[in-house]
């Protein structure tokens, strides 16, 4: 409306040469402008990334959060209300809604060499908690206590020491009974959940050592007492950002930290060196997998003569005997040949001598 009249830019817009309607903004135009769960807002002259849901930062919301932690340390948010998971700001949760509303979706990455050792802790007012952590053998564990009354359910996506000093991501998402499980890009678990029963009344989310231990088990007790020394990085849970949130509201009453904490970009040289020893152990795997070809060849080239000098010295043996045969055979021949020469000489001469004594006779009468 233009001093009180009302115009239809649309169909202005249709009516004017060189105009259209409908062109679509930066944000319409593409859906890969902002990473990790940022939003993309329209501006007059371009756009921004909105990266307040998101556990990265930086313009397009791709850039590392990373804290480096020590055994004292931790980073404890506690949630502004008791309130259920379901609580979920976003639009998702008014949506639909499935079978069984209980939903969590965890992502966050790591570099340690501490074994065992304490990663994230969500726990409850009811006494059910949730907690991801290295076992004595570094193995990733996934603890579910959803109902009091029963043993907490205990997963092991994978028996791999993950304190190896590389970059690991974690991903945990659950929809009722089923609980989905990624690590790193080559490992996927689906496991059943005994329950599908909705976290109530969530108090807080803690990473690294975990000061409150009342309502959990044994084992997550000893993991909680040795905290967690290392690189934490890019920590999400469901629509919240713990270790953002620390870093940039540190005197918010939501968050408390506990021992030296002290931001880092371990996440992004992990990642980088990560890369470089995959490049390396790649480079070693076909170096390893030319020496073992060359090795083969080697022994093939080593049957092949030995195959050879066997059948030469076959041959020869065989050669041997042939001429061994032939010259006996000869031997042979030539001792017939005398044996029969000499009886011929015997017969010629005892005719000879007949003869001489037949002529004898005859001159005898």
């Amino acid at each position: 409306m233009v001093n009180g009249l009302t115009f239809d830019l649309e169909e202005r817009a249709k009516m004017t040469p060189g105009v259209s309607s409908g062109c679509p903004g930066y944000c319409s135009g593409s859906s890969n402008l902002c990473h990790n769960r940022g939003r993309c807002v329209e501006k007059s002259n371009g756009y921004i990334c909105d990266c307040s849901q998101s556990a990265y930062g930086g313009a397009t919301c791709n850039q590392e959060v990373s804290v480096s932690f020590d055994r004292e340390s931790s980073v404890t948010y506690t949630f502004q209300e008791p309130f259920s998971v379901m609580q979920n700001r976003s639009s998702q949760a008014s949506s639909a809604f499935t079978e069984s509303r209980a939903r969590e979706d965890m992502a966050f990455s790591f570099v340690t060499s501490q074994r065992p050792a304490m990663l994230l802790t969500i726990s409850t007012f009811s006494q059910q908690y949730i907690t991801t952590m290295l076992a004595r053998n570094g193995s990733l564990q996934i603890w579910y206590h959803l109902e009091t009354d029963r043993s907490p359910n205990v997963f092991s996506p994978a028996p791999k020491n993950l304190a190896d000093g590389r970059l690991h991501r974690i991903r945990i998402h659950r929809v009722g009974k089923n609980l989905y499980v990624q690590i790193d890009q080559d490992i996927h678990r689906k496991y059943t959940l005994s329950s599908d029963a909705e976290l109530i009344l969530i108090r807080s989310l803690t990473l690294g050592k975990v000061i409150r231990v009342e309502s959990f088990d044994e084992e997550v007790v000893k993991a909680a007492s040795k905290g967690f020394v290392g690189c934490l990085s890019s920590v999400q849970f469901n629509h919240v950002a713990p270790l953002k949130a620390a870093l940039t509201n540190r005197g918010s009453s939501l968050i408390t930290i506990r021992g030296p904490l002290v931001q880092s970009n371990c996440g992004a040289l992990a990642e980088s060196t990560s890369h470089i020893l995959q490049d390396q152990a790649a480079n070693e795997d076909k170096e390893q997998r030319d020496s073992n070809a060359q090795k083969d060849l080697a022994v093939i080239a080593g049957v092949v003569t030995a195959v050879v000098f066997i059948a030469v010295c076959a041959l020869a043996v065989i050669s041997r005997l042939l001429y061994q045969q032939r010259r006996a055979k000869r031997s042979n021949s030539m001792k017939e040949e005398h044996r029969h020469s000499t009886y011929t000489d015997y017969r010629t001469e005892l005719h000879l001598h007949n003869s001489v004594r037949d002529n004898v006779k005859e001159y005898y009468i």
